[in-house]
């Protein structure tokens, strides 16, 4: 039989391993309750979504509910210059906004930062969009022999500058229905854009809409156009923010994007 001291040294023992036992089961807990809040955290299971990918019959819905569509970067990012034609399969959606046509699937977008630009006391009126190639083509031709006759360019140098101005049918970016031109309201003819508070109001907030300022000074021997403080693209929300955050034009972001992603 045991003795006393030896039954106290057992029970001294017995509390020892339960006390352990309580430490070790706490920890678990604790372990296992930090994993789930970091989960949580890094996945959000129960947030919304801010934005969606939509197709045809969502957009209007998705519009009026306060979020924007959301297309992919084959229509977002497709590039039309000089030297890029527009690809025979490219689609346009033409459709009346405001007196100007564009690509509808670029509305609610531009709808909503019109609507925003005027909250903030800088009311925006559109001046261009959507041009049909044929059209563009006899801007062109009108441009070249404006040069032609008022200034005695050559047909061949008239047409090189005009390219880089005007552009033909089918290498314009206004035949994609993603450009658009703005002027500030009550704007007097010939004006600066660029000196009014529109100008300054779309250049700080119109990538969280998906446009971006597509022809700047910084960047004329990329794009081949002059700076026009009046011309902004639609590239979709995440697209605008990253370019402006890595300085780039239409060209580089899209040539950036191809290389991260080569399939």
């Amino acid at each position: 039989m045991q003795s006393r001291a030896g039954w106290r040294k057992a029970d001294q023992v017995r509390k020892i391993k339960i006390v352990m036992t309580v430490i070790a089961i706490t920890l678990c807990i604790s372990v296992a309750s930090g994993g789930i809040l970091f989960w949580v955290q890094l996945k959000h299971p129960f947030s919304k979504p801010v934005s969606v990918s939509v197709s045809g019959t969502d957009k209007e819905a998705s519009s009026q509910s306060g979020v924007l569509p959301v297309y992919d970067d084959s229509y977002n990012l497709v590039v039309v210059n000089a030297s890029t034609q527009i690809k025979s399969d490219f689609q346009v959606q033409p459709e009346q906004f405001q007196g100007i046509t564009v690509d509808t699937r670029i509305i609610p977008a531009l709808r909503k930062m019109m609507e925003d630009a005027k909250s903030a006391g800088c009311p925006l009126k559109l001046t261009k969009g959507y041009v049909e190639k044929n059209e563009q083509d006899k801007l062109f031709t009108a441009a070249v022999q404006d040069l032609m006759k008022n200034q005695s360019f050559s047909q061949v140098r008239a047409e090189n500058q005009v390219q880089n101005t005007v552009g033909r049918g089918g290498y314009n970016e206004n035949q994609t229905g993603m450009a658009v031109e703005f002027a500030a309201e009550g704007e007097a003819a010939n004006a600066d854009f660029s000196a009014t508070a529109q100008y300054k109001w779309l250049v700080k907030n119109s990538v969280h809409y998906g446009f971006v300022l597509r022809y700047t000074e910084a960047k004329t021997s990329v794009t081949g156009m002059p700076f026009n403080p009046r011309h902004f693209r639609y590239v979709g929300s995440e697209n605008a923010v990253k370019m402006r955050e890595y300085s780039m034009c239409l060209e580089e972001f899209s040539a950036y994007i191809r290389k991260q992603n080569p399939n």
